[in-house]
């Protein structure tokens, strides 16, 4: 059972093997989900759009009150693992707004053997989580959100077979209505192997990111019952997102300082791009430590039923890019 322990951990260790952090136990919870985060380099805890926010700051969710949106999508690693993931938000009011979602990780194939050596078979090692979380809105510009986790990871050895528990929670408000501020503490909980038990890697995420818009109409709006005449703005789709992000991890030497932006020249189309300003590379914090850069585009498709194609390329922990696709529908 340690055997198999220890080289599960191993393959962990290899897969991020530049942060001291992503050598804890779970350090797969530590990934960015879905293409929108992989190609902001993981900068998502102010600026989430879709239903995988539940992922990153639960409190987004509340920014989702217009209609029920579901996403899904598939990263590949390399040593032939990959991450897959569907997620779900609904509406219940114009306050409260719920989601949930599962992820799945392929985390690889290893060959098992009894004690003479003679290979039994071929196993596949899946770990993953289900979650459900709830934002509720305070206001019109602050949300507060809860997620809880149920972990699995499932392996030939009965006694490495594992499963646990986690909660996250988050908060996201408006900055002098001119940038949106998000807060989350994520992975607090704990996994068990068997009689073993160990703390998950816990991150604490803060963020802040504007949106800034290529024009601006003025429209006057007539009031039926005073008379009045007031003049409201409305930004045009076509903008320009950027924003920073700091992320600390358990272990780390010092927090990831993230900076992301995403331009949005057309309805149906997006660029992004991010990358890690500050951070843990190879046991010390240093400038552009390189662990985190990465780049993606959206299509949204003209359907009655609005639906948005991401793609995402991240350069990865190992000498492998990592490649994201995703799919977003607004029901």
């Amino acid at each position: 059972m340690r055997t198999l322990l220890a080289a599960l951990l191993t393959l962990y260790g290899i897969a991020f093997c530049q942060e001291r952090s992503s050598l804890s136990v779970e350090s797969f919870l530590l990934r960015p989900i879905g293409a929108r985060a992989a190609g902001l380099s993981s900068m998502q805890v102010a600026c989430a759009d879709e239903p995988s926010a539940l992922f990153a700051n639960p409190a987004c969710l509340g920014y989702l009150r217009d209609s029920t949106s579901i996403t899904t999508g598939t990263t590949l690693l390399s040593f032939g693992r990959s991450l897959s993931n569907v997620a779900a938000s609904f509406p219940v009011s114009s306050q409260i707004t719920i989601g949930a979602g599962i992820v799945g990780m392929n985390a690889g194939t290893i060959t098992q053997r009894d004690q003479s050596g003679t290979a039994l078979g071929n196993r596949t090692i899946w770990q993953g989580y289900g979650s459900v979380a709830a934002s509720y809105r305070l206001t019109q510009v602050t949300s507060l959100g809860v997620s809880g986790r149920l972990l699995y990871a499932s392996a030939p050895d009965a006694a490495s077979t594992g499963s646990g528990v986690a909660l996250d929670a988050g908060v996201v408000t408006s900055v002098l209505d001119r940038a949106t501020l998000g807060i989350s503490i994520q992975h607090l909980g704990v996994m068990a192997y068997g009689a073993e038990r160990f703390s998950l890697p816990w991150m604490l995420r803060m963020g802040i990111s504007s949106q800034i818009p290529f024009s601006t109409e003025y429209v006057p709006i007539t009031s039926a019952t005073l008379g009045t005449t007031d003049t409201v703005e409305l930004p045009s789709i076509e903008h320009i997102l950027i924003g920073l992000e700091a992320q600390l991890r358990t272990g780390a030497l010092t927090p990831t300082i993230i900076a992301g932006v995403e331009i949005v020249p057309h309805p149906l189309v997006a660029l992004r791009g991010g990358v890690a300003l500050y951070g843990e590379s190879l046991g010390r914090p240093q400038l552009f430590p390189g662990t985190l850069l990465s780049g993606g585009v959206s299509f949204t498709l003209p359907l009655p039923i609005p639906i948005r194609l991401d793609y995402a390329i991240a350069r990865g922990y190992t000498a492998s890019p990592l490649h994201t696709l995703s799919l977003v529908a607004d029901l």
